[in-house]
């Protein structure tokens, strides 16, 4: 029987995994969905070893607080046992639980020896204790005393001591359908029905059922027509050519053809002249003569035929041939610079090319994880991205010159070569800030279309290296010098390990309205911004390119730190 319970919301499984690994690294055992087995169904599963848990640990995060499934978990475990609850990030918690004591676990990396998690651990073995030690009590029979019974009365049956009501599946039925009688998911009311197929709610779960299935096949509605064109604009339409008359062509024929001949006759010498050059210069033998210009002999023609009407072509004034301009060399193929830097300490940039890549993880990938679909095509237009992830040395620079406001990040003794860590988004940002008035250039922080499509370089497969985890590739125990680590085909380093490097978007948990562009998508959960990338403390599945995470805008985690993106190649 497992000690603890743990209850969480599958968008949080990364950090549900690491908290059920340090527990049971406590000596705790711990129940949570991963460890079901082959054969075993998630309700009847769940509802058993919330009976038998000794305490059960509630995430709360800002997608668990509106969970019905977390909701029910936690209140049948009021029932049944002691709630530890543990905020993992900022968010209201269910009005049941606002006065219960929370632990404060926002930010915590995995560090058993942090007093965060020690005062955690000790709520939850005193809590484990207590419970113990009332399943205990209630095994041993209370002693009667003995009680003077009349001779002449029958003895009587002993009265049953009272007893708490007993939780059975019927009050476990009223809580599951408390908690999705109001949901708009089918999958909700489907999972009741299977569960409890002749339940005391199933006629009214299979009606909404019915009602919600038919509100989806429904097609949608027409697009509205929209705003007809006003009066103005429908009486204005688009000039159309408008077809010649024929008085006009041969008037403007005729004028072409008087004013050329005009400018022929002064132009070309008399005809006794003519006649007079002919007999002093005659052409040499065997020589070929020119061939009179097309003009005079068209104007010849005019003189003689007169006006008349006429087809368009027959007015046609062929133009003088002009001279045909040099050809302008072509151009030299633009060779892309080499990675370099625009001011001394400002961070080393890579050209990344333009092109297609497919974004996310398939669903056959190994260790995938939900927010990493539905996977898309996304086409980028050529950036710049730094070659390393932005070092101490270089945050250094910014606070020496007045800029990060002024914040020093710790270390672990180095600094300078060593990537920048316990950075926040919004310190991030204010790096970028100061090296666009540094160097007069827009830099930015990477989105996350443009974050893992320099982190693949052209893979396909879950890592940049190929299809299975090396350790090898990545900074491992503790983070290492920038330089020191393996470079991408793009010429990279660090990119799937090393820290966690934040992007600028707005944590969404799909693609399935996101841009193909590479923009950034802003419309999300923006107090949360997406880090990518694993770190030196990370496990394989964090270090896959298409693993995203989501943490408050204002943590500053040892494990994370940056990159940035310059608009302009």
């Amino acid at each position: 029987m497992a000690n603890v319970f743990l209850s969480y919301s599958r968008a949080d499984r990364p950090k549900a995994q690491q908290v059920a690994a340090a527990l049971e690294e406590e000596g705790l055992t711990v129940w949570w969905d991963k460890v079901l087995q082959a054969g075993q169904t998630y309700d009847e599963v769940t509802e058993g070893m919330l009976r038998n848990a000794d305490v059960v640990v509630v995430l709360w995060s800002t997608v668990s607080v509106k969970s019905k499934w977390v909701r029910a978990e936690a209140t049948l475990g009021e029932r049944y046992s002691a709630v530890i609850p543990a905020m993992i990030e900022n968010a209201d918690r269910p009005i049941l639980f606002e006065l219960t004591q929370t632990a404060d676990l926002i930010g915590w990396d995995g560090d058993r020896a942090e007093p965060r998690w020690a005062g955690f651990v000790t709520d939850l073995r005193q809590a484990v204790d207590r419970k113990i030690a009332q399943k205990a009590a209630k095994a041993e029979p209370a002693p009667v005393p003995p009680v003077q019974v009349p001779a002449a009365a029958a003895p009587a049956a002993p009265a049953a001591a009272p007893q708490k009501p007993a939780f059975n599946d019927a009050t476990i039925e009223t809580t599951f359908w408390t908690s999705i009688q109001s949901a708009t998911d089918p999958a909700d009311y489907r999972a009741y029905l299977k569960r409890y197929p002749e339940g005391h709610y199933a006629d009214l779960a299979r009606n909404r059922l019915a009602a919600l299935e038919q509100k989806l096949a429904a097609p949608p509605p027409p697009p509205p027509p929209g705003p007809s064109p006003s009066p103005a604009r429908a009486a204005a339409p688009a000039p159309a050519k408008r077809p010649v008359g024929l008085v006009p062509m041969v008037a403007g024929g005729l004028v072409l053809l008087l004013g050329a001949g005009w400018g022929v006759s002064k132009l070309m010498p008399a005809a006794d002249t003519v006649e007079l050059a002919e007999t002093e210069l005659p052409p040499e033998p065997d020589a070929t003569p020119a061939a009179e210009p097309d003009v005079p002999a068209m104007v010849v023609e005019a003189d003689t035929a007169g006006v008349a009407p006429a087809s368009p072509s027959a007015l046609d004034v062929p133009e003088a041939p002009e001279p045909e301009a040099e050809a302008e060399p072509e151009p030299e193929p633009v060779v892309p610079a080499g990675p370099a830097a625009d001011c001394e300490l400002c961070p080393v940039m890579a050209i990344v090319p333009e092109g297609s890549f497919m974004m996310g993880s398939p669903e056959s990938e190994s260790q995938r994880v939900g927010n990493e679909g539905p996977q898309r095509e996304v086409t980028l237009k050529p950036y710049a991205i730094s070659v390393n992830e932005i070092t101490f040395a270089e945050w250094d620079a910014c606070t020496a010159d007045g800029g990060c406001g002024g914040y020093r990040p710790g270390d672990a003794g180095t600094r300078d070569d060593m990537p920048a860590q316990s950075i926040s988004w919004r310190d991030a940002t204010a790096y970028t800030t100061w090296l666009s008035g540094k160097t007069g250039r827009t830099y930015r922080l990477p989105t996350e279309a443009e974050w893992e499509y320099a982190a693949r370089a052209g893979a396909a497969t879950p890592y940049w290296w190929g299809a299975a985890f090396d350790r090898s590739m990545v900074a491992s125990g503790a983070p290492k010098p920038v330089s020191s680590l393996a470079a991408n085909a793009f010429g990279l380093t660090g990119t799937l390990g090393n820290v966690r490097e934040w992007v600028q978007d707005c944590y969404v948990n799909n693609y399935t309205a996101a841009p193909l562009d590479g923009s950034a998508v802003l419309n999300g959960d923006c107090d949360r911004r997406v880090v990518r990338g694993g770190a030196w403390s990370d496990n394989a599945a964090t270090h896959r390119a298409a693993n995203r995470a989501r943490v408050s805008r204002g943590t500053r985690d040892r494990k994370i730190g940056f990159r940035v993106v310059r608009d302009e190649p």
